[in-house]
Parts: C-alpha cells; sequence; structure tokens
C-alpha cells in the first residue's frame, strides 16, 4: 500500500513557496503572466505533466484556506513523494496561478486565462481598479517571467469547498462534478445632481432610485429562469456620494451563476431591455456591459474516475457534487482533462478570517490528491 502523504510538518505557507519549491528538487518556472510552476521531473521529462494547483491571492477579509490550501497541498504531495522515493513516468507539476480573484484586477482568473490563451500579453482588457498596469506591476514585483508553460497531461485542484453541502451531509470530503458558469456585469446608470431639500421628488433623475428598482427587477428575472440561479449585486458606487445630494451617477456591479449556458443568455438578454425599461421611466440614461464571462464547466471523466478509484482504495467517505464558486480549473478545464477535490468548509465559511477546515479532512484530500495524480502520472 502506498505510504501516507499527509503528514504532519512545520508550516509551508511561513516561507515562499519558490524557494520551498527549489528545495524540493523542482524545476521552477515563472510564465508571462506571472504562474509559477514548480515541475518534479519524471522518468521521462518530455511527456506532458501531470498539474496540480491553486492560488496564494485572496480577498481583502479573506481567510488562510480559500486557494492556499491547495497550493500547500500539491508542494505537501511533491515533498511527500520525494521522501517515499516515488518515481512517476510523466513529470508531476505544482502551478500558482496568479489574481485568480479578480480584487485589484479584473478580470479575475487572470493567470489561468492567460495560461490558455483567453487572455494575451499586454491585453487592455485587464484592468486595476487603482489605475496599475498588471504587466507592468509583474515586473516591478519580480515576477514578469519568460519562460514557458509545462505541456498537460492533466489537471487537478484541491480546495475548500466554501459551502455547506459536505458539512450537512457529515461527509469530509468532496469530487466535484463540474463549476458553475459566472458572467460580470457592469450597470452604469447617469441622472442629474441636483439639491435634495429643493428638488422635487417628481422632477428628479435620480440614478440610485432607478439603481435599486433595476436590481429587484433583475432579481424577478433570475428567479422566473430558475430556482437554482445565483444573481448577487455585490457593489455599488453612487456619486457624489453625498447626503444631501440626489444622485446623478450610480454603478453596479452585478455577478450572475448557473450551470446550464442558457440560463445565462436568457438572463443577459432579457437584462438590456430592464435597463433600457427602467431608463425610460425615470428620466435617467443606463447601460449594461459584460465584463467577465465563465462557461459552465462539466469535468474530465478520466479524471474524476481516477479520483473515484483513490476513494474506493482508502475508502473515505464522499460524494459528488457541483461548485457553486468559479475557481482555476474553471479556466484549466478548458484546455486540459481536469477535476476538483472539496474539503469540508466549517459553517460554509469562506472569504472571511473565520475560514477554516479540520486538519483530518484536509489530510483526506491531500492523500486523494496523491493517488489521482500518482494514477494519472503512472507511478512505479
Amino acid at each position: 500500500m502506498l505510504p501516507p502523504v499527509a503528514q504532519r510538518r512545520g508550516p509551508p505557507s511561513a516561507r515562499p513557496v519558490r524557494q520551498l519549491g527549489s528545495r524540493s528538487g523542482c524545476e521552477m518556472r515563472v510564465d508571462p503572466f506571472g504562474n509559477m510552476y514548480a515541475i518534479r521531473a519524471g522518468r521521462k521529462p518530455d511527456l506532458p505533466v501531470v498539474l496540480m494547483g491553486s492560488h496564494l491571492d485572496t480577498q481583502p477579509h479573506g481567510g488562510r484556506f480559500d486557494g492556499v490550501l491547495g497550493v500547500l497541498a500539491g508542494l505537501e504531495v511533491i515533498r511527500s513523494l520525494n521522501d517515499h522515493g516515488i518515481e512517476t513516468e510523466h513529470s508531476v507539476a505544482l502551478a500558482n496561478w496568479t489574481n485568480e480573484e479578480g480584487v485589484r484586477f479584473k478580470p479575475g482568473l487572470t493567470g489561468s486565462k492567460g495560461f490558455i490563451g483567453a487572455l494575451r500579453v499586454g491585453d487592455s482588457s485587464i484592468s486595476g481598479l487603482d489605475g496599475a498596469d498588471y504587466f507592468g506591476e509583474l515586473t516591478r514585483i519580480g515576477y514578469s517571467g519568460t519562460d514557458t508553460a509545462p505541456d498537460l497531461l492533466g489537471y487537478l485542484e484541491l480546495h475548500i469547498e466554501q459551502g455547506t453541502i459536505l458539512e450537512a451531509a457529515g461527509v469530509p470530503v468532496g469530487v466535484v462534478s463540474g463549476i458553475q458558469g459566472v458572467r460580470w456585469f457592469e450597470i452604469e446608470i447617469h441622472g442629474f445632481d441636483a439639491h435634495a431639500g429643493t428638488t422635487a421628488m417628481q422632477t428628479r433623475s435620480d440614478s440610485f432610485m432607478a439603481a435599486a428598482e433595476l436590481a429587484i427587477s433583475l432579481r424577478e428575472i433570475a428567479l422566473r429562469l430558475s430556482p437554482d440561479v445565483r444573481l448577487t449585486v455585490g457593489r455599488v458606487e453612487v456619486v457624489p456620494n453625498s447626503q444631501n445630494t440626489v444622485p446623478g451617477r450610480t454603478l453596479l456591479g452585478v455577478d450572475l451563476r448557473h450551470q446550464d449556458g442558457a440560463v445565462l443568455d436568457a438572463f443577459e438578454a432579457a437584462a438590456e431591455e430592464a435597463v433600457s425599461l427602467v431608463a425610460s421611466n425615470t428620466r435617467c440614461g443606463a447601460s449594461i456591459r459584460r465584463t467577465m464571462d465563465v462557461q459552465p464547466v462539466r469535468f474530465n471523466a478520466e479524471v474524476v474516475a481516477a479520483l473515484d478509484a483513490a476513494v474506493n482504495d482508502l475508502k473515505i467517505p464522499t460524494m459528488t457534487l457541483p461548485s457553486g464558486a468559479m475557481h482555476d480549473a474553471s479556466s484549466i478545464a478548458l484546455h486540459t482533462p481536469s477535476a476538483m477535490i472539496f474539503v469540508q468548509s466549517r459553517d460554509g465559511i469562506s472569504h472571511n478570517p473565520a475560514e477554516w477546515s479540520e486538519p483530518d479532512h484536509v489530510a483526506m484530500g491531500c492523500e486523494l490528491l496523491a493517488r489521482a495524480v500518482l494514477a494519472l502520472a503512472k507511478s512505479r
């Protein structure tokens, strides 16, 4: 029986991943999007590699598990393979994808989209909230690489669930069947700045009231299309943002998710009509534009089968479930056979310092990851 790989060590997150990869005997590469690769050579290094990966960036109030766990789990697999002298035919590698969360730079999944060619070096569609240039910032911090990304045989990503399905079922880990599609929209409504005390309600061009009316309308449209839809108005900017001024400009950031691309299409068409209607009814101008489009993904049957075989071998209680959040696997699956493992999240909390997954559950997830990697990479 294969030795367990999820051993207790010191806190590797306290030291640079790049340094730890080098110490583990990996070839380290950084591509032009800032993606970092640690490649553990197999017996036939010219063959495509089996890649593990996730991301190190987080949200403004993020926790210690989202993304980081997947990177450290991949590193632990590589270190444990070294410890036990396990050889693989294909090389095994770890990726740290850049700007998955899309906090400072839009769109999110920047590094993994660059990997599959959905974004190009110098792409003007990558925008920084503070006016910074994405590629210029990579140069500034020393992560504007010139290395070639490895060719892939398959991709596996371990991640916390960020929901309560596994916890409710009393299951420590899950095999992910696919990922919901995600579309982001930016809606801009232009009214007219006016004095709050002297301008009659009936004559105002109040951009915020128009935005509020539109938000309710979008919610109704989404729920008519599907009870499984996820619609969030997560960002509101009001200008001039003064308590005694009727706001002349309001910006809404909208997040839409569903597992069916047809539902996403239908919502987008209906939303465009709703924006036009609210503009005409409120004496405002309004526009909507899509800022991100991540298509729904169903993971590769062979890679999922490798995970299922590992589950059966280890007799770990598990279940199959979809992902409600987007991940770098959303991009990579369009390019390479891919799958994901979820580790149970306590209370489903994520994007919050209170994120937590039990060490035993993490160990089970790491073990599944290792077994599936070794099956795909053909270990000896």
